[in-house]
């Protein structure tokens, strides 16, 4: 009971850790809360810092925040993997920062790292085709393609042929769903402006991450 009580409240607060938030706080001096897209996650701060800064926000959130916590979790309490959902739900309404946060693709991407690799790779695999067709440009797009075909190669592949996948990683493909579920609903939040939302402005928000292409 006390492990059940525990790992969520652990989690959401290991993912409420505003990372990029502190960054811009503290070497910056700039509220990014207040900046562009005015969310705490990294594709609102990245034009502003030079790419050894990028990578190093990456690791804490990828690895640190969403592939360790994973990980331990996968090898030490397998049976509640579905409360890795409250990592992505501190990252995105973090208590630290008045319950605003992130969009969830880094710690997302960091949960499939720690769930397995062979996911990830599956994953980049996807998100490389995806953003290739797109000839290199806009990542928000390939990133929501890649999460939604990866469940159902995933699914397809551990049920029927068995190349890369089989039964011992199914209840994985519930953790790679919450998280697509919640992507979806976090990016149609968008700057919390509802005045103005149409059906237009929710595809731009579910796909390109904004309300205007």
């Amino acid at each position: 009971m006390i492990v059940v009580i525990f790992i969520p409240i652990f989690l959401y607060l290991i993912g409420s850790l505003p990372i990029s938030y502190l960054f811009g706080k503290y070497f910056l001096e700039k509220n990014i809360l207040l900046e562009g897209t005015k969310h705490s996650g990294l594709s609102n701060i990245y034009s502003h810092i030079t790419f050894d800064k990028v990578i190093y926000i990456l690791f804490l959130d990828v690895i640190i925040k969403g592939a360790l916590p994973s990980f331990l979790l996968l090898l030490y309490f397998d049976d509640y993997l579905y409360f890795l959902f409250f990592l992505i739900i501190g990252h995105n309404w973090s208590i630290f920062i008045n319950f605003k946060g992130g969009k969830g693709l880094a710690i997302s991407i960091g949960i499939i790292i720690g769930l397995s690799l062979k996911l990830f790779l599956l994953l980049l695999f996807l998100f490389v085709i995806f953003w290739a067709f797109q000839k290199f440009k806009d990542s928000s797009l390939p990133w929501l393609l890649s999460f939604l075909f990866t469940p159902i190669v995933f699914y397809y592949d551990s049920n029927y042929l068995n190349l890369f996948f089989d039964l011992y990683y199914f209840n994985k493909l519930y953790i790679l769903i919450l998280l697509l579920s919640l992507l979806i609903f976090t990016r149609t939040l968008g700057d919390r402006n509802y005045s103005r939302i149409n059906f237009k402005t929710l595809i731009f928000r579910i796909i390109f991450d904004r309300d205007k292409r």
